[in-house]
């Protein structure tokens, strides 16, 4: 449940289904628990990932299988 709270007014509760709410404490941990996991699969996949401020993600394609293997992953 996510409640908010603007100049002292607090909005609906409303449900969370996914994420995390933006400025939470937990919020970066949840996000390095995420990629590095996504990495490990990509990675798996013989898709190649780069990170700094961002993620580039990339593999070189020569056929439909490596199409298709880019697509799976």
């Amino acid at each position: 449940m996510h409640q908010t709270t603007v100049e002292n007014v607090l909005s609906n509760i409303v449900m969370l289904y996914s994420g995390v709410v933006q400025g939470s404490g937990i919020g970066p941990l949840m996000f390095l628990v995420y990629i590095n996991e996504l990495i490990d699969v990509l990675e798996r996949h013989n898709v190649k990932v780069k990170m700094f401020a961002d993620v580039k993600m990339y593999t070189k394609i020569i056929n439909d299988v490596d199409l298709v293997q880019l697509q799976c992953a």
